[in-house]
């Protein structure tokens, strides 16, 4: 049956298969496959606008994954409870967080933001048992448009 089709072909039409196919199987496999984000260097105080909490741990590759889009994403852990690290930055920046279910978020600009949920450019503070292996850890987010 497939001698049959192939016979019916012209000999132009079967080369141009037989080419495409072969280049399809000579194609390198990870061509198809999206590359990953460069990791996304720790930012600088300056750029956060505020202080790093003391004895966090940069998760560059996740900061590097998030900031895809309009917005810079960085993404610290520490082992402290998220009360806590609140607190932290409640006393360096003058700023009272809103505060939902545990969650803590400051709005580094003081103004609305285009999501009621997180401010444009802010810190979030919230118990994370996703982001690192081993014990829960806690996450310190900041966010900032490109």
């Amino acid at each position: 049956m497939i001698r049959q089709k192939l016979g019916s072909l012209s000999r132009t039409r079967l080369s141009v298969i037989l080419l495409a196919l072969a280049v399809m199987a000579l194609a390198p496999f990870d061509a198809a496959v999206p590359q990953r984000p460069k990791p996304l260097p720790q930012p600088s105080e300056a750029q956060l606008g505020a202080p790093v909490y003391p004895g966090s741990t940069y998760l560059a590759e996740l900061s590097s994954g998030m900031s895809m889009d309009e917005t810079y994403y960085w993404v610290f852990v520490t082992s402290d409870p998220p009360s806590k690290v609140a607190a932290f930055y409640t006393t360096k920046t003058g700023l009272t967080p809103t505060e939902l279910g545990g969650n803590y978020m400051f709005d580094l600009d003081g103004k609305k933001g285009s999501s009621p949920y997180m401010p444009d450019r802010g810190i979030i503070i919230e118990p994370n048992k996703q982001l690192t292996a081993g014990p829960p850890k806690t996450s310190i987010t900041f966010n900032k448009p490109k």
